[in-house]
């Protein structure tokens, strides 16, 4: 998996379908954090991280959890990064995610 996030703009980050993997149920009640590092492995500075993702109420059944990017993210177009997911299940159980992040200009010619 990857993303595209724009730079001088909001950008949505999510992880769908958290689920215990063990009982294969939606997980409603994790703590979910996100975290936009540079190819070097330091926090990208504009934010404060990690940043909590929220469940999404509009579908809870679902298990997804979202969080905004600040438009204030200090970008390079065409970097990559990598946004770093982690999740704490309420049962105890740890989910660690590694999304590669393409960082662009939005541009319309």
């Amino acid at each position: 998996m990857s993303l595209v996030i724009y730079i001088d703009n909001n950008n949505v980050v999510e992880l769908q379908g958290l689920t215990n993997d063990a009982t294969d149920v939606v997980d409603t009640a994790a703590t979910v954090t996100v975290t936009l590092k540079d190819s070097a492995g330091a926090e990208v500075s504009g934010q404060v991280w990690p940043a909590a993702m929220s469940l999404v109420s509009e579908s809870p059944s679902t298990g997804r959890y979202r969080a905004t990017l600040d438009a204030d993210l200090a970008l390079t177009s065409n970097r990559r990064y990598t946004a770093e997911i982690d999740a704490t299940g309420s049962g105890g159980e740890i989910g660690h995610w590694e999304i590669c992040v393409t960082a662009m200009k939005r541009l319309t010619c």
